[in-house]
């Protein structure tokens, strides 16, 4: 299986990386393998220049399944490429006097 999938949208490659993510509370009991679910990283690239690199927003937010961080981490970055370009401001944005 890859490890990343890439996806191209308006010119910009989305790189999705998801990993296993282990509940370990770091004491004794606390069984190593236990997964507590998959978490999604996402990197936006043009040109090969990295424009943004993060981890989904949803703080400790985990996915039973790997394909549906894939999804949620996906949709969210081409929501993101499409809404607001990195080079230029957004549509939206007010441009000064």
């Amino acid at each position: 299986m890859k490890t990343i999938k890439i996806e191209q949208c308006n010119g910009y490659e989305i790189g999705i990386r998801t990993v296993l993510v282990h509940d370990g509370n770091r004491t004794p009991e606390a069984d190593a393998t236990s997964a507590g679910g998959y978490a999604a990283f996402v990197q936006i690239a043009r040109d090969g220049e990295v424009c943004v690199d993060w981890h989904m927003p949803q703080r400790l937010r985990r996915w039973a399944a790997r394909e549906d961080a894939e999804a949620q981490a996906k949709d969210y970055a081409v929501h993101l490429v499409e809404r607001r370009p990195f080079d230029r401001p957004p549509p939206d944005f007010p441009q000064a006097a």
